[in-house]
Order: structure tokens, then C-alpha cells, then sequence
């Protein structure tokens, strides 16, 4: 059973204990949490069954409405309802629509509000595939994302674009949390959303794992694994996968430039899971294949980070892009793309780490930084900077935002 991480001061054995919920009652509209019966909140989100950042997100949520007195029900199509007793709610299995296409984003929702008028929840939490009148978490800008990556818009018929904009423009909502500033006014230009109706809130990372002496633990050893020795830099792209999103094929480019500028001083990590194949083709055909090194996804990611001497994510678009604060958090100086969410965390202190599309730009930024007596002072810089917004922090920041709502 795959392990959910929740917030410092949370154990295990408080979110376990059983919600008096009856999903076939009727609730009172509003009761206040030091009542007899408590209020109750809902989260909507398609699926909770992975390990994914969305479900992550929904987790965190329940327990934080847990502690400021709610009782919570996660509403989903998929997911194990174990994994939501972890966070202290019930989990509530709504029947899902068997075939694809756009409908089945807008049955979800029918159900979700089918469900909503039966039990008339004090808060309605969506995950972007609801209309709320309470609150939205979006996790991506779909139209924006195939404008930077494909140079086109999306087909009307887009199922999760059709659903987006349905409930986006509905306008009902209080508030509309968003992963960066970039996606924030991506709405308010698309959708006519004003700014008081927008939260940034970055996603966080967990400090246990991602800190410097975890990530250098077992530094060298790993370094000996990828062919880097003393006199040899390593400089990595780390991700999950969608390798056209996150431009592997820039990073190839920059690192022919780079090894141009600094002949065989380089070996270059790319970690994620899809297809190498034309990646693989193209570095061939750059002339640098002998210098790559291919792997999947790793558990243990964090000693990937901490074997770099530069991180690099020089992505078309992220929403946000976790991988950078936890190479930041591991004390790995790094660079991203001014279209990815994260530098927003670094542009103002270190405006040298975030640059453009030109990936001869980035080659001779790297080189200097590789090159440069600053590099580790800078990496414990990052760390530093990295702290505010670990996963304490925002689970804090999430509660304040949820008492907000009642207020606004």
C-alpha cells in the first residue's frame, strides 16, 4: 500500500480515527465546528488512487479541514478509500462514466452536484472538474500549456479544456487557487477573473527527504555510477516524464553547446519515463550520445540531486515544477526556463538562474556556474530560500486560506 506523507504534527493515529458520517443523511447547512454535529467539507477530484500531486494536494486538504473541525468526504470516480481514511475522511465512490471523451468530465460533475444537493455540504472543495461556489484548486492551464509546447491552440472538442472552461467561467466560485503566477494570469486574461478571486499557492516539498545532507550522503559513490569523477561535472534534467513538455530536446542542444565550451569536462543525466527513442537519435546525431545517461524514474530521488553539480529544466512550460524546489532544497544550484512556475521563487534574488528559450545562452550560463568559486555557496543559498516553502509551511498557509473562505 503506497505510504502518504502528511504534515509535521499530524500522526497517523488521529487521522485514523473513524468520521461519524452517514452518506445517506441529510446535513444541517452550517454548523459550527464546536457543535454537536460538525460542519462538513467535500473534495472533489476524479481520481485518488496514485501518488500523484493532485492526490497529494486532496490529502493534505483533508487533514487541514480536519483540524479546524470539519468532517470530510472525498468525492471520486477512482481511488481507495484507505488512502483517504489515512487523512481522516471517507472516501465516497461516485459511478463513473465508462467511455471517453468530454462527457465524461461533465458526468463527473453532474454526480458531484447531484450528490452536493443531497447533503448539502458546508464547503465544496474542486479540483478543477466541478463547479464550486466555494473554491477551485486548478493544477494546469491546458490551452496555455498547447500553445508553448505544440505552437497551437487545443480542439474544441479537448475533454479537459471543455471542462475547465465550464467551470471557470461559471464566475460562482470565491476563489480560484492556482500553482504560480504564471497560471494566475493566464485566467484572469482568459477567463475575466479578477485578481482578488486568485490564490498563488505554490505546492511544497518534504524537507525529511530533500535537504543537503540527505542529498550528499552518498555523493561520490553516486557519481562514480554515471561516469563523473572529480574532474568531471555532472549536469542533470531530472522529471517524471513528458520529455516534449520539459524540452528535452533543448537540453540536448544546450549540452552540445556546453560541451563545445567544455569538451568532454561534461556528463549530462536525464531521469524521467517516456520514450528516448528520437532523443536518443538526437543526440547521436549531435555528436554527444557517449556523454548521456539514460535512467527511469528512482525512488530515491533526492541522491540524484545531490550528485549534480547543476540542475537543469529548461521546460516549454510548468505549471509549477516541483523537481526545481527539491533541487534547490538538496543545495543544487539551478537553472529553469522563465516558463516554468518555480522561478518565480528566484527571479527577483538570483534573475541569473532564469532565462529564455536561447539554449546557447543557457550553455554559457551553465559553464560559468560550473566554473565559478561562488557554486556551493549559492546551492546553500537556494537551500535556505527552499525552506519557506516546505511542506510545514504550506500545510500552514492552506489552513489560513481555508478559514478565509468563511470570512470572505
Amino acid at each position: 500500500m503506497p505510504s502518504v506523507k502528511l504534515p509535521q504534527g499530524i500522526s497517523q493515529r488521529s487521522l485514523c480515527t473513524p468520521v461519524n458520517f452517514d452518506p445517506g443523511r441529510n446535513e444541517n447547512a452550517m454548523t459550527s465546528p464546536t457543535s454537536r454535529q460538525a460542519p462538513l467539507a467535500a473534495i472533489a477530484i476524479r481520481q485518488v488512487e496514485k501518488n500523484t500531486g493532485a492526490s497529494r494536494n486532496a490529502f493534505e486538504q483533508a487533514a487541514a479541514l480536519q483540524e479546524l473541525g470539519y468532517r470530510v468526504v472525498i468525492l471520486a470516480e477512482r481511488g481507495k478509500a484507505e488512502l483517504a481514511q489515512r487523512a481522516g475522511a471517507t472516501f465516497v465512490k461516485l459511478p463513473r462514466w465508462p467511455f471517453k471523451g468530454k462527457f465524461r468530465r461533465f458526468w463527473f460533475n453532474r454526480r458531484v452536484q447531484a450528490w452536493c444537493k443531497r447533503h448539502r455540504p458546508d464547503l465544496l472543495v474542486s479540483h478543477g472538474d466541478t463547479v464550486s461556489n466555494d473554491v477551485v484548486y486548478m493544477h494546469n492551464c491546458v490551452h496555455l500549456a498547447s500553445q508553448r509546447i505544440h505552437g497551437k491552440a487545443l480542439p474544441k472538442d479537448h475533454e479537459v479544456a471543455a471542462i475547465h472552461d465550464h467551470v471557470l467561467m461559471q464566475g460562482g466560485f470565491k476563489r480560484v487557487a492556482v500553482n504560480s503566477q504564471m497560471m494566475a494570469d493566464d485566467f484572469m486574461q482568459r477567463y475575466a477573473i479578477s485578481a482578488d478571486k486568485i490564490e498563488v499557492s505554490y505546492p511544497g516539498y518534504d524537507p525529511q527527504q530533500f535537504n543537503p545532507d540527505m542529498a550528499r550522503r552518498d555523493r561520490q559513490t553516486t557519481r562514480r555510477e554515471f561516469g563523473a569523477d572529480d574532474e568531471t561535472f555532472l549536469v542533470g534534467l531530472i522529471t517524471s516524464g513528458n520529455f516534449k513538455k520539459r524540452n528535452l530536446d533543448g537540453f540536448l542542444e544546450i549540452a552540445a553547446h556546453l560541451n563545445h565550451l567544455l569538451p568532454q569536462r561534461c556528463r549530462f543525466l536525464v531521469v524521467g519515463k517516456d520514450d528516448t527513442t528520437p532523443y536518443r537519435k538526437q543526440a547521436e546525431a549531435l555528436g554527444i550520445d557517449s556523454l548521456i545517461i539514460w535512467r527511469g524514474t528512482e525512488p530515491n530521488v533526492e541522491r540524484l540531486y545531490g550528485a549534480l553539480d547543476v540542475f537543469v529544466l529548461p521546460a516549454h512550460i510548468e505549471e509549477f515544477g516541483r523537481v526545481a524546489l527539491e533541487a534547490m532544497a538538496c543545495a543544487t544550484p539551478s537553472v529553469v526556463s522563465d516558463w516554468v512556475g518555480a522561478s518565480e521563487l528566484i527571479r527577483d534574488l538570483h534573475p541569473e538562474l532564469v532565462l529564455d528559450m536561447d539554449m546557447q545562452s543557457w550553455a554559457e550560463r551553465i559553464a560559468q556556474l560550473l566554473e565559478s568559486p561562488e557554486r556551493e555557496t549559492l546551492g546553500q543559498q537556494l537551500a535556505e530560500l527552499a525552506k519557506n516553502y516546505s511542506h510545514e509551511r504550506q500545510y500552514e498557509k492552506l489552513k489560513v486560506s481555508f478559514r478565509s473562505l468563511t470570512t470572505d
